[in-house]
């Protein structure tokens, strides 16, 4: 199993955890990954932990697989800007999603400035791989992941905002899932 592989097992298993030690307020259908790790939970650091380590292990992966081919491929540039940002993003926590918590508005901004940065690299990718790509079938299996990711991403714009009646916990699990799965056949 390739590192970058196991990124992606270590952060779902660190997903799964964190849920067994977050708070009762904490429903996962309507709050996000990020909400594991806001900022005054009591185990906010397994989730941060998660993120972190996520995109470390990716981008060891990336650099272990242009040691490797002896070559940067460029669309990989763009997922291990995703790695760092979701890295970064595990430093900063996002605010609370429970009442009455002090949280530092900087440091919930910088975590969405993050999570923002993570997103549009990646879209980048698969973008990116989608023009190149060597034969009309590849082309076509990244342009849907492409319009699977943009269309997801919509949205959880539209449920975060209220103006669809979805979990923004729903709608970002499965942006993670066809993430998750693209990286995994191009890895």
């Amino acid at each position: 199993m390739k590192i970058a592989q196991f990124a992606i097992i270590y952060f779902v298993a660190v997903i799964l955890i964190a849920h067994f030690f977050a708070p009762r307020e904490y429903y996962w259908a309507q709050n996000t990954i990020s909400d594991l790790a806001a900022q005054g939970l009591k185990y906010q650091w397994i989730m941060q932990a998660g993120l972190i380590g996520f995109g470390l292990l990716l981008n060891i992966g990336f650099i272990q697989k242009f040691i490797a081919a002896q070559k940067v491929s460029y669309p990989d540039l763009f997922i291990m800007v995703y790695g760092l940002a979701i890295l970064l993003s595990g430093f900063f926590s996002t605010k609370p999603f429970t009442e009455g918590v002090q949280y530092s508005i900087q440091e919930s901004n910088l975590h969405s400035m993050f999570a923002t940065i993570a997103g549009i690299s990646f879209s980048i990718s698969i973008f990116y791989r989608m023009v190149i790509a060597a034969t009309p079938a590849e082309r076509w299996g990244h342009a849907i992941f492409f319009v699977l990711v943009i269309g997801t991403s919509l949205l959880f714009g539209l449920s975060e905002n209220h103006i669809l009646a979805i979990g923004k916990g729903i709608v970002q699990r499965t942006l993670y899932l066809v993430s998750f799965i693209w990286l995994f056949i191009n890895l």
